[in-house]
């Protein structure tokens, strides 16, 4: 079993009135996790995202995983590096299927949850890699609250002067593109629909069985990533496509796997279906 003390908690914004953004996005998420959806669209990693990972973090001491979840990408840096890894989630259920997929591991001490929404996603301990991986910063309402986090992190990577940050985005051009319009037609009209109150802001919906899961995105273009990046002090910005293809074909597909492998050389960063950018603090 993993020690108590890897585990640190804190009371979500809002659980009791129902009005925190954090905590309804959290609730949404816990819904989504409970029902088995997410595992069964997303079983695995993205292996080329994990190949930029270790491309840039390989032989990092110290890694932080920003919106871990249930460890997609937790468990793989745990098995192909010798770093100390914080798995940081603002969703109970996430955490607890980590924990869950955990118990088998036998080095358990070289990983440290921390569940939020907490300031502090490392026990204030200095890393030099942090992930955000799969469209995490894209479930955080508010510009400012997306750069207020990427400064909180570049803060733990200047620690060690050398920090990197791999992120990965939903592209506006490629995800969403009836909901955009609407949500746009609704702040034009002055009736945005909360939280979705930016440019780039939507809510969509996931399906279960006649159930109906409704979720907060940001949708991001190269221009907007790079823009916020910037102006939380990361330089060295590079992207790249992360797939062309949906993640969800690509993660439970060979075939769709394959095809996106000969599709991704000659598909601009404009139209991939994700955006992955690796950036210095």
């Amino acid at each position: 079993m993993m020690a108590e003390q890897n585990v640190i908690q804190a009371v979500m914004p809002g659980e009791e009135d129902g009005l925190g953004v954090e905590a309804m996005i959290a609730r949404s998420y816990e819904r989504y996790y409970a029902t088995g959806l997410y595992d069964r669209r997303y079983p695995k990693h993205n292996a080329r995202s994990m190949a930029a990972i270790l491309e840039v973090g390989g032989k990092a001491r110290s890694i932080l995983d920003f919106g871990c979840g249930d460890g997609r990408y937790t468990l793989p840096l745990l098995h192909t590096t010798q770093a100390h890894v914080y798995g940081y989630d603002i969703c109970p259920m996430g955490l607890s299927g980590l924990k869950t997929r955990l118990t088998n591991e036998n080095q358990l001490d070289r990983v440290t949850l921390v569940q939020g929404p907490v300031d502090d996603y490392t026990q204030g301990n200095p890393i030099d890699l942090a992930i955000i991986m799969f469209g995490v910063l894209g479930h955080v309402a508010g510009r400012a609250n997306r750069i207020a986090i990427l400064r909180r992190i570049r803060t733990l990577l200047q620690v060690e002067g050398e920090g990197r940050l791999v992120i990965s985005v939903p592209n506006a051009n490629r995800r969403f593109r009836t909901e955009q319009r609407e949500h746009d037609a609704l702040r034009i009209a002055g009736t945005p629909e909360k939280p979705a109150l930016e440019a780039g802001d939507i809510l969509y919906a996931r399906d279960n069985d006649g159930e109906r899961i409704e979720l907060f995105y940001h949708l991001f273009t190269p221009e907007t990533l790079s823009a916020e990046l910037r102006e939380a002090g990361f330089g060295d910005i590079v992207m790249r496509v992360e797939s062309v293809l949906s993640e969800s074909a690509v993660t439970r597909s060979r075939l769709c796997a394959a095809a996106d492998a000969l599709l991704y050389p000659v598909t601009p960063l404009a139209l991939g279906y994700g955006i992955l950018a690796t950036a210095r603090a």
